[in-house]
């Protein structure tokens, strides 16, 4: 991006901090000679506020629901004014709310989940919309590459899959959320050993046989857990 059109960027991001009737008039002093109708800003500004708004509700809809409506709706309006949207950056400007939440949480009196929930949400969008390759094809047992590995002290799966009912129950968990390559959609699981034994099997090159033979395991029960996986798409098999 050419360092003009960036810098004409940076300066709406301050008139979205403020886009009111003097943030207007900064953005008009800040590029003399510029001559948009002062009406079709001050709507673009709202355009962009409304659209922060409803990205951060399709990114964080079971953050939302913790939050609590009122609070929600002051919590977005405090985000944007702590980071601004820049419109080249509009498909990522919820990335750094989880940060954000994890710093208002105590002060605001917020359930000390939820900044971990907003990290699990992030997460699940970035996966899906990963531009990571995943091979059509492969020689041997593969991790999926768009498998990323979270840990945090509530046990979020559950709380996810039952779409957010109650609240999550306290105790570490370390979540893997990867892609499918087939159905491209986000799938994550609680890391079992189960789990981790095929990631290890696909990192390290290791074989049903071999496993079966260094772990007294049956080489059977071993195959299962490979097919499982490959099954839903957290490794990928020649």
């Amino acid at each position: 991006m050419k360092p003009g059109l960036r810098g004409f960027f940076d300066s709406m991001a301050e008139y979205f901090a403020n886009p009111g009737p003097e943030g207007v008039e900064r953005l008009y002093g800040a590029h003399p000679g510029w001559d948009a109708p002062r009406s079709r800003v001050e709507l673009y500004g709202r355009l962009v506020r409304h659209h922060v708004g409803a990205t951060l509700e399709k990114l964080y809809p079971l953050t939302r629901v913790g939050v609590g409506e009122e609070r929600w709706e002051a919590l977005v309006r405090a985000y944007e004014a702590s980071r601004p949207p820049r419109p080249f950056e509009m498909n990522r400007m919820g990335e750094g709310f989880p940060g954000f939440l994890a710093d208002e949480v105590e002060r605001r009196g917020l359930p000390t989940f939820l900044p971990a929930l907003a990290r699990f949400e992030w997460t699940d969008f970035a996966v899906y919309a990963s531009l990571e390759p995943v091979p059509e094809k492969v020689e041997r047992l593969t991790v999926n590459p768009t498998l990323v590995v979270l840990e945090h002290p509530f046990q979020l799966c559950a709380y996810v899959r039952a779409r957010g009912q109650g609240q999550p129950e306290p105790g570490q968990e370390m979540a893997l959320l990867w892609r499918h390559p087939e159905r491209l959609v986000t799938m994550f699981v609680a890391a079992s050993d189960r789990s981790l034994l095929t990631v290890k099997m696909a990192l390290e090159g290791l074989t049903p046989s071999r496993v079966a033979e260094a772990t007294g395991v049956a080489e059977a029960d071993i195959q299962a857990a490979v097919d499982e996986s490959v099954a839903d798409g957290l490794v990928l098999s020649p």
